[in-house]
């Protein structure tokens, strides 16, 4: 399908977002009339440059509180409407947007409505040009599709169609079977956005927290698939408004708007009842996805990371066939220690997950345009593709337990016994600046079908935390985001700052860790006292938790225990938990006990 993009959505000037949305490989775009107002280029040298560009002009933006005005109002909006027209006629496009009234004194009668809306039919028609009528879900009388479509209906002018915007209807509680009835000749536009699940004021929600496809949590597959099923045939169109866009590069916004309709022609690929002209569909992400390993740093010579390691129970297991590297191991859980990284010692720098088959994946990245990382292999080695998420962080990606593919394969053994106390990664956080925290989302969703969680906030002693939690659908592999914003002059250190390994029992872990010199994380004794108010458990099992300084919570479904180590010289903690029953969080109660613990060191 043809894929356009609003010049709201993009930052900059006018000129600068046309060379962004072209060299983003766009077909075409929405005019929002702001930008044409304020650009020093005329109607028609803006219609010259895009067709330069190789862009369409599909829609124009220009009017607002149209319909539903008092009889005695609605002359001057004809006015205004007259002359945008003559502006549409410059520019050459054939399709304008007109939004529900949101005014107060608009009136809320779907007669004097229809009426006014075939008024504006006879004149659009009379310049070669069709009306979308759209519902602000902030509209006054008409704020849901159904209504709109209504209004549209009862209009009955062949030159006044129906506009759908994702979030609007989303936002509102609707989803595509509110479209089952409308044919798909009537619908003359559709705009696309996500947005992550916010409980706010629905204008500021759409401001401020609209993201492209994939990066949020509303079911923009679904709407978009009724559309087409129901017969639409224009261009898939972004809209999106947010702080984070305002903000970025418009090179870098154009990419991954251009990502985001990539991937939800991808989904709808999959759910799409009947043929739609889509231009890509990259593979289907792993059925399967798990951790494998986390590699960290180590200038040769440098004991730091040996150390650390011993201290958290693990073993130098194996040795690189080809490269300075080590593997070390304690239980299922995994760390390769890399000593040609040039890094801070210690530091985290790349994820190992396992998702055969490889090749699917590796394909599935390039057809989503998410950049690859150059990296060298041996003969007979794994080919272990590696992809850099936004922040930086380089994943990279292994074939299933003994194969050809498997990381494991790359080392040759040393001999050395290892303890058995961790059962696995369970989850990694990675700190990530606020302006990425959507393109991060879009990464591990888009790519490896993690499902991202609601936004969870949470406050420390100097600002913010956010926190958002993605998992596969089948799979061990866990990943929390994390956005610190401190009116400290905090500075976010992109990467990894959490390590979460799972244990069988954790009360006897932290007891090896402690043995073997490693801080844990102090617990207040007030803790404790709130644990007894808000659960009521055994004394006996509040002091066990206590003589530990292990952290409690509990759903209906089971219990969690969990310990942390002081931030370490390597700029990450390690969280011990150990899970029983079903209880399938991360202690989220508990983290304004960390943060504080963590802001006094």
């Amino acid at each position: 399908m043809r894929k356009g993009i609003a010049t709201v959505s993009i930052s900059g000037v006018l000129a600068e977002k046309l060379t962004a949305i072209a060299a983003a490989g766009f077909d075409g775009i929405e005019i929002f009339d702001n930008d044409l107002i304020a650009s020093p280029l005329s109607p028609c040298e803006i219609a010259a440059r895009c067709a330069d560009l190789g862009l369409t002009v599909d829609l124009f933006q220009p009017v607002r509180d149209i319909e539903g005005l008092p009889p005695d109002r609605f002359e001057a909006a004809l006015h205004r409407f007259r002359v945008k027209l003559e502006v549409m006629a410059e520019l050459g496009v054939s399709t304008v947007l007109a939004c529900s009234n949101v005014g107060e004194d608009s009136v809320g009668d779907p007669d004097l409505t229809a009426e006014q809306l075939h008024r504006l039919g006879d004149l659009a028609a009379d310049h070669g040009v069709t009306v979308a009528f759209e519902a602000l879900a902030w509209g006054r009388h008409i704020n849901r599709v159904g209504q709109a479509w209504d209004a549209v209906r009862i209009a009955d002018h062949p030159a006044v169609t129906l506009a759908i915007d994702t979030f609007h209807m989303l936002a509102r509680g609707d989803d595509g079977s509110v479209l089952c009835d409308v044919p798909g000749d009537r619908i003359g536009f559709l705009q696309v956005a996500d947005a992550p699940v916010l409980d706010m004021n629905i204008l500021d929600w759409s401001r401020h927290f609209r993201c492209f496809p994939g990066q949020g949590s509303l079911d923009v597959t679904g709407v978009v698939a009724a559309a087409l099923e129901a017969g639409y045939q224009g261009p898939l169109s972004l809209e999106v408004f947010s702080d984070v866009v305002r903000e970025a590069d418009p090179g870098v916004t154009a990419r991954d708007a251009m990502r985001s309709l990539l991937f939800l022609e991808a989904e709808l690929a999959g759910v799409l009842h009947t043929p739609a002209d889509l231009a890509v569909a990259a593979p289907p992400p792993a059925p399967r996805l798990d951790g494998g390993f986390l590699e960290i740093a180590s200038p040769l010579g440098d004991s730091l990371a040996p150390d650390l390691l011993e201290g958290l129970g693990f073993a130098c297991v194996g040795s690189h066939r080809s490269k300075p590297v080590t593997w070390w191991r304690n239980g299922e859980a995994h760390i390769v220690v890399n000593e040609g990284d040039n890094t801070p010692a210690a530091h985290a720098t790349a994820l190992g997950v396992t998702a055969p088959p490889v090749e699917t994946i590796a394909d599935r990245a390039k057809a989503l345009l998410w950049p690859a990382v150059g990296t060298t292999r041996g003969a007979d080695e794994a080919a272990l593709p590696g992809l850099a998420t936004p922040s930086g962080l380089h994943v990279f990606i292994s074939d299933a337990r003994g194969s050809a593919g498997d990381w494991q394969g790359d080392f040759l053994p040393t001999g050395a016994r290892h303890r058995d106390d961790l059962a696995a990664i369970d989850h990694v956080g990675m700190e990530v600046a606020p302006h990425e925290l959507n393109q991060e989302v879009a990464f591990f969703r888009t790519l490896f079908g993690l499902s991202p969680a609601p936004v969870q906030e949470f406050m420390e002693p100097h600002g913010r935390l956010r926190s958002r939690s993605l998992r596969p659908a089948e799979g061990d592999l866990r990943v929390i985001l994390n956005v610190v914003e401190s009116g400290s002059g905090h500075v976010p250190t992109p990467g990894v700052n959490q390590i979460a390994f799972a244990c069988a029992d954790v009360a006897s872990t932290v007891e090896g860790l402690r043995s073997r010199g490693v801080d844990l994380m102090a617990v207040p004794d007030n803790y404790y006292v709130d644990l007894d108010a808000r659960f009521g458990l055994a004394a006996d099992f509040v002091e066990h938790l206590r003589r530990h300084q292990l952290l409690y919570d509990r759903d209906t479904d089971g219990e969690l225990l969990h310990a942390y180590t002081e931030v370490l010289p390597t700029g990450f903690y390690v969280e011990l938990l150990e899970r029983r029953g079903g209880y399938d969080g991360y202690g989220a109660s508990n983290t304004h006990v960390r943060l504080v613990a963590q802001a006094s060191r």
